[in-house]
């Protein structure tokens, strides 16, 4: 029993801290449910407890539920999450998340996905913090000459879009896409004023895709090709 507890505190230092009984349970509950913790993140205080008991959190995942807690950015722009990753075999490891706690975006919202990345981080003329109608807006303007294209691309990816869908299915389709970013940590969206600042682990995408996002004008322009979703 002694080794035992000499062990625990050697690898689950987390267990200890003061605040442990206060986040644990909600930012283990976050992170098997495909959310990103960041300096923005509720409870006020999780990003610091995960900061702080970093390794061990990692050590406690890995050993228990084979997932790999994982960190990007620094400073203010640090975040964490469960990254799931592919075995010799070239199958994605989910460890023991059950399924229905496994969120898998559809390939239409990995497409605003990019958009959101290229307008609103790629582009140092554009704002983090905006409302959806801006964002709109500017995807449209932005591609009003291949607005036929873009409509197709949409319809292609997503399975509730007919190919004769008009601007209000996609303006939808936006809304969700940004409903779901909210959910995950990628934007904070103020469901009333309808106003969404892009968080830094939608960073996260750019890092994932970075060759597809900085190559999306000609995807839209081509109307080709097909995102494949991770496993947040």
């Amino acid at each position: 029993m002694e080794d035992n507890d000499i062990q625990k505190k050697v690898k689950y230092e987390f267990l200890e801290h003061p605040d442990a009984k206060e986040f644990f349970a909600p930012l283990d509950y976050a992170l098997k449910n495909g959310v990103h913790i960041q300096r923005q993140s509720k409870p006020k205080g999780i990003f610091g407890f995960t900061r702080y008991n970093y390794l061990s959190l990692r050590q406690f995942y890995t050993d228990f539920f084979e997932l790999y807690l994982s960190d990007e950015g620094q400073d203010n722009e640090q975040y964490f999450f469960i990254d799931f990753r592919k075995d010799e075999n070239g199958r994605i490891s989910r460890g023991n998340i059950p399924e229905f706690n496994r969120r898998r975006l559809k390939d239409a919202h990995l497409i605003v996905g990019f958009l959101l990345v290229r307008i609103c981080i790629i582009d140092p003329t554009s704002e983090y913090q905006q409302s959806i109608d801006a964002f709109v807006k500017r995807i449209f303007e932005d591609y009003d000459e291949y607005k036929g294209n873009l409509l197709r691309l949409f319809a292609k990816n997503n399975e509730d879009i007919s190919i004769d869908a008009d601007e209000k299915a996609i303006q939808q389709v936006i809304r969700n896409t940004l409903s779901e970013f909210n959910d995950i940590g990628w934007v904070t969206l103020d469901k009333e004023t309808q106003m969404f600042e892009v968080m830094p682990s939608c960073k996260r995408l750019l890092t994932l895709y970075e060759e597809i996002i900085m190559n999306i004008d000609e995807i839209i322009k081509g109307n080709h090709g097909k995102a494949t979703s991770p496993n947040t």
